[in-house]
């Protein structure tokens, strides 16, 4: 496979994960908007944690004096000065499905093609800003669009190495997000005392879409607990663990050479994260020491992303919506 593919293929994926993962939390939070009607101060802290989730809180404040929701929205949604914004982040997925036309279904490549042409004209063509009850609909058709895609993926695509290279793609980008949600959240409360309160649990499983998943099997929400079960869970497919597994899975596919050089430099950091979150006790840890903890894991993510592009000359591409 030409190694502009191999690229375009993982891009894709990880681009997708992104929309994915951004517009449930723009979603989650909107809705708590319309509960929490008149009641700006209770949320803005929110706000403000899931800027830095989906963007940058410095690159935002580089074009605004402070944090307003409406410029806010505008921003992480249509904004050109955000590279993470989700109008371009859907430009960028159809763009790398063109390249990538003759490796993968031909509907998938026709709904990514006529989901971002519809997506263009509908925003284009309406004023900011946009009525939340507007935006929700907007960002639940992304959603919907999303799991979709998914689908055909899981359903249509042959086992071999596109459909892995894409695997590779969306395992690193929900990894990383979901470390970064929890550090997020971990460091606008740090100074509070474990046990923490249930509200900020509840925030997190809601940024994670592990609400229901979590309440299955425990009673309570405190964010120590929720934060061990986002990293350690096995079966939860958001967690970090599983995301770790699926990445070993897809590595031995792609090079199915248990010795090759390339798979020796990709999979021994792996197994060595995989054994170090099985036995870690967050219990014995202060919340200073888990921010650490979770700062080095990102690290770690990025630097790992780095080296299987490297390995496989994966270049990130320059996209505009």
């Amino acid at each position: 496979m030409l190694s502009r593919v191999a690229d375009a293929l993982y891009w894709m994926a990880r681009y997708s994960e992104r929309t994915q993962t951004n517009a449930h939390i723009l979603q989650g939070q909107l809705l708590n908007m319309l509960e929490q009607s008149g009641k700006e101060h209770e949320y803005i802290d929110h706000w403000e944690a899931i800027l830095n989730i989906c963007a940058s809180k410095e690159e935002y404040l580089s074009c605004f004096e402070k944090i307003r929701v409406n410029p806010l929205i505008e921003y992480l949604l249509f904004s050109k000065k955000n590279c993470n914004a989700l109008l371009t982040t859907v430009s960028a997925i159809r763009e790398n499905a063109r390249v990538t036309r003759d490796s993968i279904p031909t509907e998938l490549w026709e709904l990514q093609n006529a989901f971002y042409l519809s997506l263009k004209e509908e925003i284009m063509g309406r004023q900011m800003p946009i009525p939340i009850i507007v935006l929700n609909s907007f960002l639940q058709n992304v959603r919907k669009t999303s799991l979709t895609v998914t689908g055909l993926i899981e359903g249509s695509m042959d086992r071999d190495l596109p459909f892995y290279f894409m695997q590779v793609g969306k395992w690193m980008e929900r990894a990383e997000k979901t470390i970064r949600m929890i550090l997020i959240v971990l460091e606008q409360h740090k100074h509070v005392t474990i046990p923490m309160s249930e509200i900020d649990g509840a925030f997190l499983l809601e940024l994670s879409e592990a609400t229901e998943s979590y309440l299955r099997k425990h009673h309570q929400a405190n964010l120590l607990c929720v934060v061990q079960y986002l990293l350690q869970d096995k079966h939860f497919p958001r967690s970090f663990m599983f995301c770790l597994q699926k990445l070993e899975e897809a590595f031995i596919h792609i090079e199915k050479d248990s010795l090759s050089e390339r798979f020796l430099v990709l999979h021994s950091p792996l197994k060595s994260s995989i054994f170090a979150m099985m036995n870690m006790d967050l219990w014995n840890f202060t919340i200073e020491d888990i921010i650490l903890l979770m700062e080095e894991r990102l690290r770690q993510c990025i630097e790992f992303s780095q080296t299987f592009a490297t390995v496989y000359y994966l270049n990130e591409p320059s996209i505009q919506p």
